[in-house]
């Protein structure tokens, strides 16, 4: 089968909605279908050698205020050339992993070939309306309008978490909606478990020492973006309910990269915690694997996420979660079975942090049912339901029954 994947932001710049694509992409390729991505352009050259065979780069600007950001433009380029030349040669399906000007290439290439539209709805889009410019107040309006316009062209829609689903539910969409969450690495989280076990005491050490925290510290970890809809200063409060834990001290470990940052780094020093808090930034992904292997407790603050994979590849390194409760943490965590959700009260989420913390059992538990929990989000598994999509929307062999949204322009 062929496959091609439009996305409206692509490397150097990175979020869950890329590493989602390219595992997908990979998992596919690995199945023996041809995939091609088409991005916008101006990617990293290490990027572009790695995918010379199946990217395709679209003209391109800078998104302010983004750092690495890029969005597509509807010009044509060689590029466009390109894509028509792929078609010519056979896709199958066109597989949208955004709605904007490059998903909108895909939707009309799509109806012009008379091919299945497929869109993952990866986000609940009108939340990010602020950081749209030059728009007015009723941004959020505009922008759910412009969704629920894009998926009545869709023959399927995917969403991450039936959380999405049913939001999309509540705008009217009411087209084929199917729950495929994004994956996983499980590989790679297998083997950090067996570094640990392997190692365990000096992996741990070498990262302590690396971050500049105290030998015995128990370990609170955060992985993700710094985006201040993460809610990530609500770790800050629980550091501070949990000064030490039977006498070694609790440390908050951040890893990742954004525009919240300096503010965080500020709230740090406000609230007296500099000294039980590392912001170490963006790290390579067999370094993130370590972390999660090697800590005692993932703190999981954010309510706005459309999935909440890094729960998810908590579980799968072996460490336990603690994480306020919400739709999505809902989906992911059985509370006192493989982790435990919290009401928005600093002092309760820190008092399940040092349940796990003081009780060994317990937290083996976690960990045991964690892993169990995670086994079902490898991407190859969920690669397998997403070709079962494909093969149903191909065996219907009709002409597409997307209708809807305004005016079309053929870009090809």
């Amino acid at each position: 089968m062929k496959i091609a994947f439009f996305n409206d932001t692509y490397h150097p710049y990175v979020s869950g909605v890329i590493r989602s694509m390219e595992r997908f992409a990979a998992a596919l390729r690995d199945g023996g279908h041809n995939v091609t991505m088409v991005v916008p352009g101006h990617v990293a050259p290490e990027t572009r050698q790695a995918h010379r065979s199946g990217l395709y780069e679209l003209l391109s600007i800078p998104v302010p205020g983004f750092d690495g950001m890029r969005i597509g433009t509807p010009i044509m380029t060689d590029g466009h050339f390109g894509i028509s030349d792929t078609l010519d040669r056979g896709i199958d399906i066109i597989h949208a992993h955004s709605p904007f000007v490059v998903g909108r290439m895909g939707a009309r290439l799509a109806e012009k070939r008379d091919l299945p539209l497929v869109f993952t709805c990866h986000s609940i889009y009108p939340n990010y309306s602020d950081q749209v410019p030059l728009v007015s107040e009723l941004a959020g309006d505009v922008i759910r309008e412009y969704v629920v316009d894009y998926c009545l062209r869709c023959d399927l829609i995917l969403a991450p978490s039936e959380y999405v689903r049913e939001v999309l539910r509540e705008w009217g969409v009411h087209r084929d909606i199917e729950v495929l969450p994004s994956g996983i690495e499980l590989d790679a989280f297998e083997r950090g478990r067996a570094e640990v076990q392997a190692r365990g005491a000096a992996v741990r050490q070498r990262l302590v020492r690396k971050a500049g925290l105290p030998r015995d510290s128990r370990i609170l970890l955060f992985v993700g973006r710094l985006d201040h809809r993460k809610n990530i200063d609500f770790l800050l409060d629980v550091l501070a309910i949990l000064p030490d834990c039977e006498g070694s001290p609790v440390h908050l470990v951040i890893l990742g990269e954004g525009p919240a940052r300096n503010q965080l780094e500020e709230q740090v020093v406000q609230r007296g915690v500099n000294d039980r808090v590392s912001i170490l930034g963006k790290q390579p992904f067999e370094e993130v694997v370590r972390w999660y292997a090697t800590s005692d407790v993932f703190g999981f603050p954010s309510t706005v996420e459309t999935q909440g994979l890094v729960l998810v590849e908590a579980m799968a390194a072996g460490l336990p979660v603690v994480a306020r409760d919400s739709p999505t943490s809902d989906e992911v965590i059985e509370h006192g079975v493989n982790g435990l959700l919290s009401e928005p009260d600093p002092a309760v989420f820190a008092g399940h942090v040092r349940d796990i913390l003081t009780d060994a059992q317990l937290a083996s538990d976690f960990r045991a049912a964690g892993i169990e929990t995670a086994r079902d989000y490898s991407t190859e598994v969920l690669a397998e339901r997403l070709i079962h999509h494909y093969n149903a929307l191909l065996s219907e062999n009709r002409p597409r029954r997307a209708k809807g949204g305004g005016a079309r322009r053929n870009l090809f």
